[in-house]
């Protein structure tokens, strides 16, 4: 389907409310210190949540990255387990945009311009994409797609083709809870050649328009890694 000048125009599934009755510690890149800056972990280091003042503890072991956690619950119900692949994203933004209190909640990334970038790399139920929408209004989703395009396994799953300005996509087995997205939405699909172009890159895909049929299809443009930081830096879209 060619793109038009409403893409995202079908109506949202619903589904009940995930309860969230005490969250795990989940790790965090900064922490606050005696003086209120933002510290990173370091052995033996001491530093309070920036969103809730409780302490946090540095876990700094040889294998996973070094990081903060809650000695008690996380208070933020909306944080997950962080990946490599979280942490690499956020990385390429300045060390004041990530992970900035709002409200109860911390941001990913909040650029200078005050829009929320969220990486989300597990399952997220339709409540909590309204909910998160609702609650940031000025934001974009990136969700994490390698293992449905670059890995071998995955091929299958999401195939695009060159429609000339855009490419079109058919997704064997969606994620139904992404139809419910309302904020500009990327499909993260990894390091690959681009199918015209050639350019080895980052590649995302921005959803132009998905359609709410399995296997689904729809419409987006790719966008290099590179081009996704310049422009949400700048807060255009």
């Amino acid at each position: 389907e060619s793109p038009d000048e409403h893409p995202r125009t079908e109506a949202r599934p619903k589904s009940a409310r995930d309860t969230h009755l005490g969250c795990p510690s989940r790790r965090m890149m900064y922490g606050k210190n005696a003086a209120g800056d933002r510290v990173e972990a370091s052995p033996g280091a001491v530093a309070s949540c920036p969103s809730c003042s409780t302490e946090l503890r540095p876990k700094c072991g040889e294998i996973i990255t070094w990081h903060w956690a809650h000695v008690a619950n996380d208070c933020d119900p909306w944080s997950e387990p962080e990946t490599n692949w979280h942490r690499s994203w956020k990385a390429f933004f300045p060390p004041a945009t990530r992970e900035v209190v709002v409200g109860c909640h911390r941001a990913d990334v909040k650029t200078h311009s005050g829009q929320v970038i969220e990486f989300q790399h597990s399952n997220i139920s339709t409540a909590d994409i309204e909910e998160r929408e609702q609650f940031y209004r000025w934001m974009v989703w990136v969700f994490d797609a390698n293992s449905l395009y670059t890995n071998n396994s995955g091929r299958d799953q999401l195939l695009l083709r060159d429609r000339g300005d855009f490419f079109s996509f058919r997704w064997k087995h969606p994620r139904k809870t992404i139809w419910a997205c309302t904020a500009p939405t990327y499909l993260d699909l990894g390091l690959f050649s681009h199918p015209t172009t050639n350019v080895y890159d980052l590649w995302l895909l921005k959803i132009g328009k998905i359609h709410h049929d399995i296997p689904c299809g729809g419409w987006g443009v790719l966008v290099s890694h590179r081009d996704f930081v310049l422009t949400r830096s700048g807060g255009e879209d």
